[in-house]
């Protein structure tokens, strides 16, 4: 009976020790850490239009890299814009800026695949979704989209009159770990839409070179929620005629990125006394995203940005140029041209009101 006992008591001992042991490994986004901490308690590196990454270094382009390597350096939450199919194919969302002519980063099917792939090989990792809606689609269409990339099942939905949001742990567990946020069109036939402005609020987006990053509260105006996006990019101003064209600006990137965007992040946390859940920025892959983003959530940065070249230049994303990231990649080189032609006429880059 005795000997019974003993390894009873040792075989709850080991048990315990091997639960508590595997708790320990368990790491959500990368950091063990996290894994207590609510969703609405997480900072995320975001990257703002994060498909407008073609052509390479176009006037009209935010990014450096396409989505993948933006996933694989550690970038987990991402802002799209959400536009009709140039095909008119109801059943498809096409990723656009201002207008698919102007910049289109392809179709959101392409992109959906690519998130779910990485998603299906690292389950310990909780991506954001935030959505820009200028053309209104409604919520049936972003369903028939993400139902045919298997990515419903992975989405999550949060009641809109919860206060409590699972933690990161609790969030892999269920399986349930992609957040889609949308500005606008949310409704309840489609629960895991939801509405940005019921859970987040966003500091001004438009900041011109050479102007103060603000810490206010721009959408919705007036009204502090749970989490916050932090933009925090620039743009130089463009003279063409009577119009200014907003450019990006990947030179000022590393400054933009580094010690700008330092300063900016603790400023808001001082102002709004709690931390950006979404660290927006262009050009993720200068500066110090990461390293900010580890601050705010209080732990060491582990994220290293891969070696890998810029979409474009030989990268493994070239292999998207042939269609989602580079469909239309003829048009933007043209767009581009005729925007540097436009230049010329206006006298150069000294047009450039910065």
């Amino acid at each position: 009976m005795r000997s019974i006992l003993i390894l009873s008591l040792g075989a709850i001992l080991l048990s315990s020790l091997v639960s508590r042991t595997d708790a320990q490994q368990q790491q959500c986004n990368g950091y063990a850490e996290l894994c207590a901490k609510t969703y609405n308690n997480v900072a995320f590196a975001t990257t703002h239009n994060s498909y407008a990454n073609t052509p390479p270094g176009g006037l009209v382009t935010n990014q450096n890299k396409d989505i993948l390597t933006q996933l694989n350096d550690g970038v987990r939450a991402f802002m799209l814009d959400a536009y009709n199919a140039p095909s008119g194919d109801p059943n498809e969302i096409q990723l656009c800026h201002t207008n698919c002519t102007m910049l289109d980063g392809g179709p959101l099917s392409e992109t959906l695949q690519q998130i779910k792939t990485f998603m299906d090989a690292n389950p310990n990792e909780v991506i954001t979704i935030l959505w820009e809606n200028s053309q209104k689609l409604t919520p049936a269409h972003f369903q028939a989209v993400y139902a045919v990339a298997g990515m419903d099942k992975y989405s999550h939905t949060q009641p809109a009159g919860s206060a409590a949001w699972p933690t990161l742990a609790q969030m892999i567990s269920s399986g349930k770990r992609l957040v889609n946020f949308i500005d606008n069109g949310a409704d309840a036939t489609v629960p895991w839409l939801m509405p940005e402005y019921t859970f987040i609020f966003e500091t001004p987006w438009y900041v011109v070179k050479g102007t103060p990053y603000p810490c206010t509260v721009d959408r919705p105006k007036d009204q502090r929620k749970q989490m916050y996006v932090l933009n925090h990019f620039i743009y130089g101003q463009l003279k063409m005629g009577d119009q200014i064209i907003d450019i990006p600006q990947s030179g000022a990137a590393s400054q933009t990125n580094g010690p700008d965007l330092v300063s900016h992040a603790d400023s808001c946390r001082t102002t709004f006394k709690q931390i950006p859940s979404f660290i927006a920025v262009d050009f993720y892959d200068k500066g110090s995203l990461f390293q900010v983003v580890a601050r705010a959530n209080g732990v060491k940065p582990i994220n290293q940005i891969t070696n890998s070249k810029s979409n474009g230049a030989g990268s493994s994303s070239d292999s998207n140029s042939k269609s989602g990231s580079g469909g239309s990649a003829a048009v933007n080189k043209i767009v581009n041209k005729n925007i540097l032609g436009a230049i010329a006429v206006a006298g150069g880059f000294g047009a450039m009101l910065l």
